[in-house]
């Protein structure tokens, strides 16, 4: 990366990070024509004074250098798929690089009401230079957001990813991911039983066929035909995993929702699973969203990291709650290390519970398990995936009635152990962690993603969704990843920033020292009775 001098800065601050675009927008023209004619308002940040000085100069000499590397990063991107949104008729709306720009500094600095931008863009400087000076009401920014929406989700979050990854350097080979749950916007206190939803889809029902032309019924009756889906949904799959559903409860206006545990014991509330992958700079290559589950995206995932990165990652580090059949099968398909602790390592057994299946070594040679006690489990019978949910095979031994930790292993009258086609990739996973280097490895893992949840909460604020829906969540959390991969950003040029010029930093301290050392002069020779003055000089 090239750093090239600008003109009429002070010392070492008379550097911008990117010497391949211009800084800002045309000086000449206070609307903006695109490839299709179609013209926007814009704006030129350099021609805005405080006071008697400009902005530009103003902010350097401040050192607030966030807002110019924003704004060059985001004049990067192509902005011809948002322009051609818009007719090419009737009034000119605010240029689309303003508008995004406004809404994603105001998230990285923990703005997101739609008023509190407004008022953003009308008072802080910093967002005066990425957006122009432009002032749009609350009611034009959420209109942005919603038109372009699916840009926001998906294209647009890769193209800046692959922007930042590139001008920072960020290397991709290693990823982690992580996953954590998000209060959704809805009420937690306007839950919905299974009684309570069918008597409200059935009154949605009668209402319809008295009024089928009402708008207002109509779209009661949606809402009540999707609430009772999600519903029937969840209670069958709590019945098929043995699970009681008498707690199970549903959102009335926000049914997609999952009513979970939240994080740092919230309690129970309706709330969202947001997934990222991080590089080893923390910067989010991938986001994804689920109302439940963090495993179903990995796949997903792994395909946008890919197509920001231009290649599939060596090696993606996840906690144990990633020891999932799917997790492993998708990374074996994108040849993929994965290193992922299991739930239970083995030997760690509490007194109350029985031996968990990984206590007991399998032999592919003699298609045996070894129990912890040294007892062989051979096979007793295989089972077909048409009788069962998955084909397996059962072993088991007779050696269980005498053992003295049969307490511990099983509460019938013998141990039998099913094994299931993916147990060898899970076999070969536990042994690869066993692997001082690779443990070595994962604990890189917390370094890599935790931070990444951390910031997006405490310094963005993303402790609960303001939007409802899966796709507004997720376009919620898309602005999000977006406005924190600009703060790294920003983060890792500084410190690329400081390692280019190690000169100019010992030559701005030695003139530190200097003038620390004249005032110490002064300051000694102020006290001092001075000479008098001669007075052939006072004649002169």
């Amino acid at each position: 990366m090239s750093i090239a001098k600008t003109n009429g800065l002070p010392g070492d601050l008379q550097y911008k990070l990117f010497d391949d675009m211009p800084c800002g927008l045309d000086e000449s023209l206070s609307k903006t024509a695109s490839d299709s004619g179609r013209r926007f308002i814009s704006a030129d940040p350099r021609a805005i004074f405080v006071g008697t000085t400009k902005l530009e100069e103003y902010l350097r000499q401040g050192g607030q250098l966030d807002a110019f590397t924003v704004a060059d990063l985001l004049d990067r991107q192509d902005w011809r798929v948002f322009e051609g949104r818009y007719a090419a008729t009737g009034r000119a709306p605010y240029a689309p690089r303003l508008m995004l720009g406004l809404i994603l500094y105001g998230v990285m600095h923990g703005v997101h009401s739609l008023r509190e931008l407004e008022r953003l863009a009308r008072l802080d400087l910093g967002c005066m230079w990425v957006t122009g000076g432009i002032a749009p009401d609350h009611a034009n920014i959420g209109r942005f957001i919603t038109v372009h929406e699916e840009s926001l989700t998906t294209d647009f979050f890769e193209s800046l990813t692959s922007s930042i990854l590139k001008a920072t350097k960020s290397k991709s080979a290693r990823l982690a991911g992580d996953g954590t749950v998000i209060e959704a916007a809805c009420s937690n206190y306007k839950l919905l039983k299974g009684e309570a939803i069918r008597a409200r889809a059935e009154a949605a029902d009668g209402a319809l066929a008295k009024s089928p032309n009402d708008r207002a019924t109509q779209e009661e009756h949606i809402n009540s035909m999707q609430c009772l889906e999600a519903f029937e949904e969840r209670e069958a799959a709590r019945k098929r995993s043995g699970r009681s559903t008498d707690t199970l409860c549903v959102s009335d206006v926000e049914p997609e929702a999952m009513v979970q545990r939240l994080k740092n014991g919230g309690g129970f509330a309706p709330g969202y699973k947001p997934s990222v992958l991080a590089n080893e700079d923390r910067i989010i290559t991938a986001i994804a969203l689920d109302a439940s589950s963090e495993t179903k995206v990995v796949a997903e995932m792994l395909d946008q990291s890919a197509r920001v990165v231009g290649v599939h990652a060596d090696e993606v580090l996840f906690d144990a709650g990633y020891f999932d059949d799917g997790v492993i099968a998708a990374t074996l398909e994108r040849d993929i290390s994965l290193l992922c602790p299991e739930g239970q390592a083995p030997g760690a057994i509490k007194e109350s519970k029985v031996f968990h299946k990984s206590t007991f070594q399998y032999d592919p040679c003699t298609d045996t398990y070894r129990c912890p006690l040294g007892q062989t489990l051979i096979l007793l019978k295989t089972c077909d995936a048409t009788l069962s949910k998955r084909a397996y095979g059962l072993y088991g031994t007779a050696a269980c009635g005498d053992c003295v930790s049969r307490a511990n292993c099983t509460k019938t009258e013998k141990r039998q152990i099913q094994r299931h086609p993916e147990d060898t990739e899970r076999d070969a996973l536990r042994q690869v962690m066993q692997q001082r280097q690779v443990r070595g490895i994962f604990c890189q893992r917390k370094a890599m993603v935790e931070p990444v949840f951390s910031h997006l909460r405490g310094k963005q604020g993303l402790n609960r969704f303001r939007r409802k829906g899966v796709r507004a969540v997720m376009r919620e959390f898309a602005l999000h990843a977006m406005a924190y991969n600009l703060s790294r950003a920003v983060a890792l040029l500084r410190v690329i920033f400081r390692l280019n010029f190690p000169p100019q930093r010992a030559l701005l301290a030695l003139a530190g020292n200097f003038c620390l050392s004249f005032r110490k002069f002064i300051g000694i020779f102020g006290g001092m009775q001075r000479p008098p003055v001669p007075a052939a000089i006072v004649a002169v």
